[in-house]
This record gives C-alpha cells, structure tokens and sequence, in this order.
C-alpha cells in the first residue's frame, strides 16, 4: 500500500497541535481544511487572539513551511521595531541559546515578512523533521509573546488588544 507523506505529514503536525490545545497551552483549537496540499489551523492564543497556522509539506522531500500570516498587526515596514524583531529571530539560532530554545538552522529557518503594515512569522524546513519545526515554531511564537513583546506594552494594548486592566 502506498503512503502519501505530504498527508503523514499534515497528520502529524495537526497531532502535535492537538496535544498543545490538550494540554491548554491553547484556549481553542480546530484544523481547517487542507487546499492544493496546505493544511491550516486556528488557534485561540496569546490575548485570546485567533491566530492561524498554515503548513505546506511542500513538493520536494523535507522542504516545507510553517507560517503565522498576521502573527503582529501594525508595524510598519522598515520601522525600528520590525528591525528589532527580525534580530530577534536571527537571535535564536545562536548557539549559545540553550537547545530547547534555540532553532538549529541546519533544521529550520525562521524569517519574517512585513505586507503593509502586517508582519508574518514563516518557519522553513530543511530537513522533513516536521515534529521538530512544530514544537519550534510553537516555542517561538510563545516566546514573541512573553519575551519580545514585553518592552512593547503599548503596542499590544493598541494592536493585539491587550486589556491595560487586567496586566
């Protein structure tokens, strides 16, 4: 019987998902529908924002993405703070980060993009160990929330809708 690894893969990393939303790292989470081989997935998040996750396996061997389109509304292009935020990325890939924080590049590669204003969080595969770039990917965005976005308090309260009254 013949496997199809690009729907292995969708399987697996909605799988690993699953398990975060089981765990209640998120308040809500649903698969959306696979289209020309691209799963998608919705997560109630950080804020109690809808964020959603796009996975393309991709056409050859190992070579996928993962990507948060929207992840930071309202920054805009070459502003200090996308700069900031693109070190940011850059940063954690060194390797003196300790392993269960840092990306290894020879794995997945984090970039970001930044379309009128809207700044997306894109993870490339370099080696089909889409288990590995799932937890990442997660741990990084977590790790945007709480650590990146701290020196930015009004920026969330004016475009992720951070409530000033409760934090």
């Amino acid at each position: 019987m013949r496997t199809n690894p690009a729907k292995e893969a969708i399987e697996l990393v909605g799988g690993i998902l699953e398990n975060y939303a089981n765990r209640g790292v998120f308040r809500g989470f649903t698969r959306g529908p696979v289209r020309a081989g691209k799963a998608t997935y919705q997560m109630v998040w950080h804020h109690d924002r809808r964020l959603e996750m796009i996975f393309d396996p991709g056409k050859n061997a190992g070579k996928g993405t993962m990507r948060f389109p929207r992840l930071l509304p309202g920054i805009p292009p070459g502003s200090e703070m996308h700069g900031e935020f693109k070190a940011f990325l850059e940063a954690r890939h060194a390797e003196d980060l300790p392993e269960h924080r840092r990306i290894d590049p020879r794995k997945a590669r984090a970039r970001s993009i930044n379309k009128g204003g809207n700044v997306s969080l894109t993870l490339s595969i370099e080696d089909g160990d889409y288990g590995y770039a799932t937890r990442r990917i997660i741990h990084l965005v977590d790790e945007i929330f709480k650590a990146f976005l701290g020196d930015y308090y009004e920026y969330q309260v004016e475009n992720l809708g951070l409530d000033p009254d409760r934090y």
